[in-house]
């Protein structure tokens, strides 16, 4: 695939031009025009065919797209070698191709990207916020401590987002380019399936995280005796991990033998 960078930065600009009508057709264009010059460019009338059918309806995640991008210039190098009914039956193939690739991905980047990564960079926002102290209720709060603590969970959540986002984009232009039918376009290269759920357990944990540091926040002043309310939390983040480690379909002896450990240390230290 040549010019591999410059069509891994169009992919950016897919949805530049989106519309009701046919979606994302135009942004597809703009992403496969410098593979059409190349292909049909001493074949004019192909050419504008080749434009005519890649401005067709096209939809899919914009990150996940690249899927269906790098099978399409797959197939358009072999059209262009076709002509008469071998053009028009493989233009067939190449509509069935486009859009299974886009529908398919499509739905593994709306759960990836909109149903676990979006909130998993908001839970790690506040995550960062109060590993920095920042305590939204408190007068007495350097501002120079909570901007710094600001910067960072932003910068942090943004990273979170992106990074799986950029990574997806580049694997998969590659990978889509190199497939075959056999791993649907490279679309079965990663297991998504167990990526997603490793990604919700781990954003599962981060907001019983916060959801216990707000608590300490809310009663670190009361007159409850400290020590109970440590047993109460260590009670409690017992029973989640239970709870998690039976979905998991882990042995609960791993977690009495946690308890074990964790018993022991805090007995230590006392």
């Amino acid at each position: 695939m040549q010019n591999n960078f410059g069509i891994f930065l169009r992919t950016f600009l897919l949805q530049g031009y989106w519309n009701f009508a046919r979606l994302q057709n135009v942004g597809m264009l703009y992403i496969m025009d410098p593979v059409l010059k190349r292909l049909y460019k001493n074949r004019p009338a192909i050419y504008l065919r080749a434009k005519a059918r890649n401005l067709e309806t096209f939809n899919s995640h914009p990150s996940m797209s690249v899927y269906s991008i790098g099978a399409m210039i797959k197939q358009e190098e072999k059209l262009a070698s076709l002509e008469g009914e071998e053009l028009i039956e493989e233009e067939r193939e190449w509509r069935i191709i486009r859009a299974s690739t886009a529908n398919t991905a499509a739905s593994i980047g709306d759960r990836l990207f909109w149903a676990v990564l979006k909130p998993l960079s908001l839970v790690f926002c506040f995550v960062i916020l109060f590993v920095g102290q920042v305590d939204m209720v408190r007068d007495d709060m350097l501002a120079e401590q909570g901007f710094a603590a600001a910067v960072f969970a932003l910068i942090g959540s943004l990273l979170i987002y992106n990074i799986p986002s950029m990574f997806i984009r580049f694997k998969g232009l590659r990978d889509s380019y190199f497939g075959s039918e056999d791993n649907f376009y490279g679309l079965i290269n990663l297991n998504w399936n167990k990526t997603i759920g490793f990604l919700k357990l781990l954003g599962q944990i981060l907001v019983i995280f916060v959801i216990f540091y707000a608590v300490y926040i809310r009663f670190r002043n009361s007159p409850m005796d400290p020590d109970s309310i440590a047993r109460i939390s260590l009670l409690a983040a017992f029973l989640i991990l239970s709870i998690f480690m039976r979905k998991l379909n882990i042995p609960n002896i791993f977690l009495y033998l946690i308890a074990t450990v964790v018993f022991g240390i805090a007995a230590f230290l006392a």
